[in-house]
């Protein structure tokens, strides 16, 4: 067992009361003080927390392998008309297909944001919890600015009624490219939105940095040919796409920001100063050729970090386990990478006191592990790709039994993303 806030426990247990943890130690030792209760015996597992994908993006599963590597601008050039193709409903089965894949990688929370909020319920359908971001964009100025702030915050609520148990709707102003400063600024000030979750892209790439100085460049070519003119935030010629948005009053206590590859040496304490965390997206940062994140920096400045997948869209299959592993090279080991899947993603969603570790009184979620072979060092094996999940455990509930998600309908939402995709690409 390896509880992310501790050693691991050979041959340990967690004892669960309803949607609770309320006892982790040795098998023996909880067997004990729970006598009557029925237990369930996992063999060879190595037993961790639910997995926690601090960004990812449930409404593009339909796009396997349909976007190859490629630069970010010319990559969003290539998304843009793909993502017009689809239908609401081609959407709401998008973000049930992701919901699925996420709890069969052994995901429990995860952050979706996306363009039609289908995630919140489908997340609720499916046993997920933690927050569903609507993504905002726009570039208007003055009144038009603050009502669509408050027509965001109108649609933000409405999903409330969507989302299950755990899942809470929020906001994403969705990059500074794709938002301008005054539509962000009037989120932030919108009190409708004012406690919600937040999240957004930021510092992505370097086309978002040419798109929001000065609107020039790949990034800013592929909106001009959708008839969209960038998000253009003021500063000095040289300041990245971090000082900018800080500049514009952008920042705020809350947000999670996705990517941060494209960082400036005095951006990691500005952002922790301002209370903002990251979601590390190591496989999206190489398929869309930004450069790495400077984890390191940003560790160094006490940021919250978690991982992100992501989505396929660019080159993600939402599974953290993966992206901890694409954390090879920042020189980690295998136990500071695992928790980043677990306890770091909990602590970037603003949910360390509820998931993303084995402890009494976090919620009861769970992931046993089955290893292809010997268990050497626990973590490295927890994270190596032939080990296959076995069980997962959502708020005490087992959602994934011998590999195979247990929810109503899984092999027809499966049925139906391969026909949708034979469809629409």
């Amino acid at each position: 067992m390896i509880p992310a806030v501790g050693p691991p426990v050979p041959g340990g247990a967690v004892g669960c009361a309803g949607d609770r943890i309320v006892d982790v130690g040795p098998a023996a030792v909880v067997a004990a003080r729970f006598r009557d209760a029925p237990t369930e015996e996992l063999e060879d597992a190595i037993l961790v927390p639910g997995l926690v994908d601090a960004h990812c993006h449930l409404e593009w599963s339909l796009l396997d392998g349909v976007l190859p590597p490629a630069g970010f601008g010319e990559w969003m050039g290539r998304l843009l008309p793909l993502r017009a193709r689809m239908t609401p409903d081609d959407h709401r089965l998008a973000a049930r297909h992701g919901a699925l894949r996420a709890l069969r990688a052994g995901t429990t929370t995860l952050a979706d944001s996306g363009p039609t909020g289908a995630g919140a319920a489908a997340m609720s359908e499916l046993g997920l919890r933690g927050p569903a971001h609507l993504e905002a964009v726009g570039t208007p100025g003055g009144d038009e600015a603050r009502r669509r702030a408050e027509a965001m915050a109108e649609r933000v609520a409405a999903l409330d009624s969507e989302a299950g148990p755990g899942v809470r709707a929020g906001v994403s102003p969705h990059a500074p490219y794709s938002v301008g400063p005054e539509l962000w600024r009037a989120l932030i000030a919108e009190p409708g939105l004012a406690g919600r979750p937040w999240a957004s892209h930021l510092a992505e790439s370097g086309d978002e940095e040419l798109a929001v100085a000065d609107g020039t460049g790949p990034l800013a070519e592929a909106l001009a040919a959708i008839g969209f003119s960038p998000g253009r935030w003021e500063g000095p010629p040289g300041e990245t796409t971090v000082g900018r948005v800080a500049r514009g009053g952008g920042l705020r206590p809350g947000l999670v920001a996705a990517h941060c590859a494209r960082l400036g040496g005095d951006d990691p304490a500005a952002l922790r100063a301002a209370g903002v965390s990251v979601a590390h997206c190591p496989r999206s940062n190489a398929h869309l050729r930004t450069g790495p994140a400077p984890l390191a920096a940003l560790r160094d400045a006490g940021l919250a970090i978690g991982l992100g997948t992501d989505s396929p869209a660019s080159g993600g299959d939402y599974d953290v386990r993966a992206e901890a592993r694409a954390c090879a090279g920042d020189d980690l080991s295998a136990a500071e990478r695992l928790c980043l899947a677990t306890l770091g993603g909990a602590e970037a969603l603003g949910l360390a006191g509820e998931v993303g570790a084995l402890a009494p009184g976090l919620r009861a979620d769970l992931v046993a592990l089955r290893p292809a072979g010997p268990v050497g060092e626990p973590h490295r094996a927890a994270l190596d790709p032939a080990t296959r999940v076995r069980v997962v455990v959502g708020a005490g509930e087992v959602l994934v039994s011998r590999g195979r998600p247990l929810a109503a309908g899984a092999e027809a939402i499966e049925t139906r993303a391969a026909e949708a995709r034979e469809r629409l690409w």
